[in-house]
């Protein structure tokens, strides 16, 4: 017997080409975080460096937060360095953490530059030991094939200043990765209705994509027929998608098919735009159908 009225639930299921914890690595880029991994050289009348560390490259950041970096070192000034800034020749040790072709005078943006003042601790009477954080995000352009800029580095520039306003800098160079990673809703529901009733704008469901790497994505989508407990199935072209907010019969409404079809929409990674992204889902129900339906919608995120 057909009910005269039913629950209708769509189950998705997710695929994504990066799986987040596959590119997960060490929170340190530069040093671990034991001091006087870095020794930065600095005499009375130039600065000279004598670069021993090993940096870690490429560097993955964290899947939708940030990822701690820490640059750890000494430094060393023949003309006494005391306990710390003010009462020694050095005033100030600093970290610029920035992609190449933005340069060190970068204004500070989670895509491309960041800026840290570092703190220092005694050694001796000439060398200061020094610790700088930055927490990198996961916007961070990547630049590494597949990236936006595969053709730059990102540089990890010490500066270090004295009380007679000489400047010094060591630089090192990294990459960092790509990471294709996006917050997809694990399901759908679009609650009851009736047999032959289809959804509008008023009641059809906001699916929201959102970025949470640094890799431009495009999105695919496909899926399978609904079958019922009580009577009957809906065809998967009974549900239908679009990027703007309409009703199932609107024209904008594309049909789903078991096919993969390109939606046409891109989660971009600049951090003053958007960083999620709609997809608007509507259901056409068939008649003689009943009970609890269920399907597959399959949400593919690929590389741009």
């Amino acid at each position: 017997m057909m009910s005269s009225a039913f629950l209708l639930v769509s189950r998705v299921m997710l695929f994504l080409l990066a799986i987040a914890t596959t590119f997960i690595v060490a929170s340190n880029v530069l040093a671990t975080s034991v001091p006087g991994v870095v020794d930065s050289f600095v005499t009375t009348s130039a600065y000279s460096y004598i670069d021993t560390y090993n940096l870690q490259s490429p560097l993955t950041p964290s899947v939708g937060t940030t990822k701690t970096i820490y640059v750890n070192g000494r430094v060393t000034d023949g003309d006494g360095v005391g306990t710390g800034f003010a009462d020694g020749d050095l005033q100030s040790v600093d970290l610029r953490f920035y992609r190449e072709n933005v340069g060190v005078s970068c204004t500070p943006d989670m895509n491309d530059c960041y800026q840290a003042s570092c703190t220092v601790t005694a050694n001796s009477s000439t060398v200061l030991n020094y610790s700088c954080t930055v927490n990198l995000s996961y916007l961070a352009d990547s630049t590494m094939v597949g990236g936006s800029y595969p053709n730059e580095a990102w540089n990890a520039e010490i500066i270090v200043k004295d009380d007679i306003a000489q400047v010094g800098s060591l630089v090192k160079q990294f990459e960092v990765q790509t990471l294709l990673a996006l917050d997809i809703p694990s399901s759908v529901d679009f609650g009851q209705f009736l047999p032959g009733e289809e959804t509008t704008s008023l009641n059809n469901s906001e699916y929201i994509l959102t970025q949470k790497g640094n890799d431009v994505a495009s999105i695919m989508i496909s899926g399978a027929d609904m079958s019922c407990t009580s009577a009957g199935s809906i065809p998967i072209e009974n549900i239908k998608w679009s990027t703007i907010d309409v009703g199932a019969s609107h024209a904008s409404a594309t049909s789903v098919t078991t096919t993969p079809t390109n939606a046409g929409l891109s989660i971009e990674t600049n951090d003053t735009g958007s960083l999620s992204k709609s997809i608007y889902l509507n259901l056409i129900t068939s008649l003689g159908v009943g009970g609890a339906c269920s399907g597959s919608l399959v949400v593919e995120a690929l590389a741009v």
